[in-house]
Protein backbone atom coordinates (compact mmCIF):
# COMPACT_ATOMS: atom_id res chain seq x y z
CA UNK A 1 0.00 0.00 0.00
CA UNK A 2 1.16 3.31 -0.52
CA UNK A 3 1.34 6.52 1.72
CA UNK A 4 -1.83 7.56 0.57
CA UNK A 5 -4.46 6.63 3.05
CA UNK A 6 -7.18 4.16 1.92
CA UNK A 7 -9.82 7.32 1.87
CA UNK A 8 -8.42 9.12 -0.47
CA UNK A 9 -7.58 6.52 -2.59
CA UNK A 10 -10.87 5.33 -2.69
CA UNK A 11 -12.12 9.08 -3.05
CA UNK A 12 -9.88 9.55 -6.20
CA UNK A 13 -10.79 6.12 -7.69
CA UNK A 14 -13.21 3.83 -6.53
CA UNK A 15 -15.64 4.38 -9.07
CA UNK A 16 -13.50 4.51 -11.68
CA UNK A 17 -13.75 1.93 -14.43
CA UNK A 18 -11.01 -0.44 -14.28
CA UNK A 19 -8.49 -1.49 -17.32
CA UNK A 20 -6.89 -4.42 -18.04
CA UNK A 21 -3.75 -5.18 -19.29
CA UNK A 22 -2.18 -8.72 -20.38
CA UNK A 23 1.33 -9.44 -19.62
CA UNK A 24 3.71 -7.50 -21.64
CA UNK A 25 0.57 -5.09 -22.70
CA UNK A 26 1.52 -1.63 -22.39
CA UNK A 27 -0.33 1.39 -20.65
CA UNK A 28 1.25 3.86 -22.56
CA UNK A 29 4.44 4.64 -24.35
CA UNK A 30 7.08 6.92 -24.02
CA UNK A 31 6.36 10.55 -25.54
CA UNK A 32 2.58 9.95 -25.73
CA UNK A 33 0.39 12.80 -24.21
CA UNK A 34 0.80 12.73 -20.02
CA UNK A 35 -3.42 12.36 -19.12
CA UNK A 36 -3.49 10.40 -16.12
CA UNK A 37 -2.11 8.97 -13.24
CA UNK A 38 -2.84 5.38 -11.77
CA UNK A 39 -3.83 2.80 -9.58
CA UNK A 40 -2.51 -0.72 -9.99
CA UNK A 41 -5.62 -2.54 -7.98
CA UNK A 42 -3.58 -5.88 -8.89
CA UNK A 43 -0.23 -6.83 -10.43
CA UNK A 44 2.49 -5.36 -11.60
CA UNK A 45 3.82 -2.30 -14.23
CA UNK A 46 7.34 -1.85 -15.11
CA UNK A 47 8.06 2.28 -16.27
CA UNK A 48 11.30 1.68 -18.93
CA UNK A 49 13.20 4.25 -20.87
CA UNK A 50 15.10 4.04 -23.89
CA UNK A 51 17.89 5.90 -23.94
CA UNK A 52 19.64 7.42 -26.90
CA UNK A 53 21.97 4.70 -26.95
CA UNK A 54 19.23 2.42 -27.99
CA UNK A 55 19.43 0.56 -24.20
CA UNK A 56 16.30 0.09 -22.34
CA UNK A 57 16.50 0.55 -18.41
CA UNK A 58 13.75 -0.04 -15.87
CA UNK A 59 13.17 3.33 -13.86
CA UNK A 60 10.33 1.58 -11.20
CA UNK A 61 8.10 -1.30 -10.64
CA UNK A 62 4.79 -0.31 -9.36
CA UNK A 63 2.82 -3.04 -7.36
CA UNK A 64 -0.22 -3.66 -6.12
CA UNK A 65 -2.56 -0.90 -4.22
CA UNK A 66 0.65 1.92 -5.21
CA UNK A 67 0.21 5.24 -7.42
CA UNK A 68 1.93 5.02 -11.05
CA UNK A 69 3.25 7.24 -12.91
CA UNK A 70 2.74 10.38 -10.39
CA UNK A 71 5.47 12.21 -12.57
CA UNK A 72 3.00 12.92 -15.29
CA UNK A 73 1.96 15.02 -13.00
CA UNK A 74 3.73 17.43 -13.93
CA UNK A 75 5.28 16.92 -17.88
CA UNK A 76 3.06 16.73 -20.90
CA UNK A 77 4.19 13.72 -22.24
CA UNK A 78 5.00 10.48 -20.53
CA UNK A 79 8.82 9.90 -19.85
CA UNK A 80 9.13 6.08 -20.20
CA UNK A 81 7.08 2.79 -21.49
CA UNK A 82 4.40 1.54 -18.69
CA UNK A 83 4.56 -2.56 -19.47
CA UNK A 84 2.15 -4.85 -17.69
CA UNK A 85 4.90 -7.31 -15.70
CA UNK A 86 1.84 -9.37 -15.45
CA UNK A 87 -1.77 -9.41 -15.69
CA UNK A 88 -2.28 -6.32 -14.18
CA UNK A 89 -5.71 -3.99 -13.44
CA UNK A 90 -5.64 -0.27 -13.18
CA UNK A 91 -7.51 3.02 -12.57
CA UNK A 92 -7.06 6.30 -13.53
CA UNK A 93 -7.45 9.81 -12.18
CA UNK A 94 -7.04 12.39 -14.73
CA UNK A 95 -4.44 15.02 -13.88
CA UNK A 96 -6.37 17.77 -13.47
CA UNK A 97 -8.80 16.33 -10.80
CA UNK A 98 -5.51 14.95 -8.75
CA UNK A 99 -4.22 17.98 -9.39
CA UNK A 100 -7.12 19.70 -7.49
CA UNK A 101 -7.06 16.96 -4.70
CA UNK A 102 -3.68 17.91 -4.20
CA UNK A 103 -4.22 21.75 -4.08
CA UNK A 104 -7.05 20.87 -1.50
CA UNK A 105 -5.36 18.54 0.57
CA UNK A 106 -2.00 19.42 2.17
CA UNK A 107 -1.54 15.18 3.66
CA UNK A 108 -2.43 14.57 -0.05
CA UNK A 109 0.63 16.60 -1.16
CA UNK A 110 3.38 15.50 1.08
CA UNK A 111 2.24 12.18 0.75
CA UNK A 112 2.61 12.39 -3.05
CA UNK A 113 6.10 14.25 -2.39
CA UNK A 114 7.13 11.24 -0.50
CA UNK A 115 6.35 8.89 -2.96
CA UNK A 116 7.92 10.46 -5.92
CA UNK A 117 11.18 11.19 -3.61
CA UNK A 118 11.35 7.66 -2.68
CA UNK A 119 10.89 6.71 -6.17
CA UNK A 120 13.87 9.13 -7.38
CA UNK A 121 15.90 7.75 -4.50
CA UNK A 122 15.30 4.12 -6.33
CA UNK A 123 16.05 5.02 -9.47
CA UNK A 124 19.53 6.80 -8.66
CA UNK A 125 20.44 3.40 -6.29
CA UNK A 126 20.04 1.48 -9.71
CA UNK A 127 21.28 3.42 -12.07
CA UNK A 128 24.34 3.40 -9.66
CA UNK A 129 24.39 -0.34 -9.56
CA UNK A 130 24.31 -0.13 -13.66
CA UNK A 131 27.80 1.41 -13.79
CA UNK A 132 29.61 -0.73 -11.28
CA UNK A 133 31.52 -3.35 -14.28
CA UNK A 134 31.95 -6.71 -12.30
CA UNK A 135 28.30 -8.64 -12.65
CA UNK A 136 29.28 -10.71 -9.59
CA UNK A 137 29.49 -6.94 -7.38
CA UNK A 138 26.51 -5.80 -9.27
CA UNK A 139 24.06 -8.64 -8.22
CA UNK A 140 25.77 -8.82 -4.67
CA UNK A 141 24.99 -5.01 -3.89
CA UNK A 142 21.51 -5.40 -5.31
CA UNK A 143 21.26 -8.42 -3.18
CA UNK A 144 22.20 -6.29 -0.11
CA UNK A 145 19.78 -3.36 -0.90
CA UNK A 146 17.20 -5.92 -1.62
CA UNK A 147 17.82 -8.36 1.45
CA UNK A 148 15.38 -8.22 4.70
CA UNK A 149 16.80 -7.25 8.07
CA UNK A 150 17.52 -11.55 8.57
CA UNK A 151 19.40 -11.23 4.68
CA UNK A 152 16.78 -13.40 3.28
CA UNK A 153 15.98 -11.57 -0.26
CA UNK A 154 12.84 -12.79 -1.72
CA UNK A 155 12.11 -11.56 -4.95
CA UNK A 156 8.28 -10.84 -6.25
CA UNK A 157 9.19 -11.19 -9.65
CA UNK A 158 10.68 -13.25 -12.09
CA UNK A 159 14.83 -13.25 -11.91
CA UNK A 160 14.52 -12.43 -15.70
CA UNK A 161 13.19 -9.36 -15.04
CA UNK A 162 15.77 -8.69 -12.21
CA UNK A 163 18.29 -9.36 -14.45
CA UNK A 164 17.19 -6.90 -17.14
CA UNK A 165 16.80 -4.20 -14.08
CA UNK A 166 20.54 -4.37 -13.41
CA UNK A 167 21.67 -4.23 -17.20
CA UNK A 168 22.90 -7.95 -17.29
CA UNK A 169 21.28 -10.82 -19.41
CA UNK A 170 19.92 -13.93 -17.59
CA UNK A 171 22.78 -15.85 -18.63
CA UNK A 172 25.16 -13.18 -17.01
CA UNK A 173 22.47 -13.01 -13.63
CA UNK A 174 22.84 -16.71 -13.05
CA UNK A 175 26.47 -16.89 -13.66
CA UNK A 176 26.92 -14.42 -10.90
CA UNK A 177 24.46 -16.23 -8.44
CA UNK A 178 26.33 -19.60 -9.36
CA UNK A 179 29.27 -17.46 -8.27
CA UNK A 180 28.35 -16.22 -5.56
CA UNK A 181 26.83 -19.11 -4.05
CA UNK A 182 30.31 -20.93 -4.62
CA UNK A 183 32.26 -18.66 -2.60
CA UNK A 184 29.93 -18.78 0.21
CA UNK A 185 28.58 -15.40 -0.14
CA UNK A 186 24.97 -16.37 -0.74
CA UNK A 187 22.92 -19.96 0.02
CA UNK A 188 19.74 -20.30 -2.24
CA UNK A 189 16.71 -22.32 -1.19
CA UNK A 190 14.11 -22.46 -3.85
CA UNK A 191 13.10 -19.00 -4.08
CA UNK A 192 14.85 -17.64 -1.26
CA UNK A 193 18.30 -16.01 -1.40
CA UNK A 194 19.73 -15.58 2.05
CA UNK A 195 23.13 -13.33 1.90
CA UNK A 196 26.27 -15.05 4.06
CA UNK A 197 27.80 -11.78 5.50
CA UNK A 198 31.13 -12.81 6.36
CA UNK A 199 31.76 -14.34 3.26
CA UNK A 200 30.39 -11.56 1.07
CA UNK A 201 32.26 -9.17 2.97
CA UNK A 202 35.37 -10.99 1.93
CA UNK A 203 34.33 -11.21 -1.40
CA UNK A 204 33.06 -7.63 -1.97
CA UNK A 205 36.84 -6.68 -0.55
CA UNK A 206 38.85 -8.64 -3.59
Amino acid sequence: MSDFDRESLERLFGRRPVRTLAGGEPLFRQGEPASAVFLIARGRLRMIRHLASGDRITIHTGRTGELFAEGSLFSDVYQCDAIAAAPTRVRACGKTEMLAAIDSSPSTMLALLEQVTRSLHHARAMRELRNVRSADDRVLQHLHLSASKGGAVVFDRPLLEVAEDLGLTHEAYYRALATLARAGAIKRTGRVIRLINSAAETLHQR
